[in-house]
């Protein structure tokens, strides 16, 4: 019987993106053309925040290898419009349906 070599695997990092919803497409897009799987690992949540604003909440689970090229990507595309972490922050929300 053939053994294979155990390989290392990295546990997933989950990116969160915090933005206006009028955003959604746009970041849509450039996950799609960032991401080599985006439909598979992102999800989107709308929320209204605490002023009454419609925003959007997207979580990215992705290796830690495609983790910089992403963050570095979005930030360079969204710094002025969106809020973007490496570990999801607690914001205040309420899910809208």
């Amino acid at each position: 019987m053939k053994q294979t070599p155990l390989v290392k695997s990295r546990t997933p990092v989950r990116i969160e993106i915090l933005s206006p919803a009028e955003n959604t497409s746009l970041l849509h897009n450039d996950l799609n053309d960032i991401l080599a799987d985006a439909s598979g690992c992102c999800g989107y949540t709308g929320y209204i925040d605490l002023y009454g604003s419609m925003r959007v909440q997207i979580e990215c689970i992705v290796s830690d290898e495609e983790k910089q090229f992403t963050w570095d990507q979005m930030r360079l595309r969204h710094r002025a419009d969106c809020y973007i972490s490496a570990e999801p922050a607690e914001s205040p929300m309420e899910p809208y349906m």
